[in-house]
């Protein structure tokens, strides 16, 4: 399916790779559907493309490649939600922030996106009192 991006341009999208977020994003509600783009074939960033909305896309990364000893515990009722059985069925995603001024990067550790793989259905899951950071710096591995 093509898919017109405003930050990517036009892009051939899987099918696949569309992922449905019944409650949208924090601050992006109306936004529910988005295709999974894999910035370089490499697996650790990807861009969340709304199919919604082509003005809106987001960068993210598997947090294991910056963050080896983070273990997100996720609620039961987000579990239950996702149709989640066992955490090998997950993918999770962490939101970055580009801050161009300082040339820093930082991912939101505190509400990662959780993804049901097999079911394609995910949704952003807020940690609270894990004491994790909505803006952890990135350190090159």
């Amino acid at each position: 399916m093509l898919v017109a991006s405003t930050r990517l341009g036009d892009l051939d999208i899987d099918e696949n790779t569309v992922l449905e977020f019944a409650d949208g994003l924090l601050g992006f509600g109306s936004a529910r559907r988005f295709a999974l783009v894999d910035t370089h074939d490499t697996g650790t960033y990807y861009w969340l493309q709304s199919l919604d909305d082509s003005g809106l896309a987001f960068l993210t990364v598997r947090p294991w490649a910056f963050f080896p000893d983070y273990e997100p515990e996720l609620p039961e009722a987000d579990r239950v939600a996702l149709g989640l059985e066992d955490a090998a069925d997950a993918l999770v995603l962490c939101l970055l922030t580009v801050d161009r001024a300082t040339s820093s990067i930082t991912a939101n550790l505190l509400g990662p996106l959780v993804v049901n793989a097999a079911a394609k259905v995910g949704r952003q899951v807020v940690l609270t009192d894990s004491g994790l950071s909505t803006r952890a710096p990135l350190a090159v591995p």
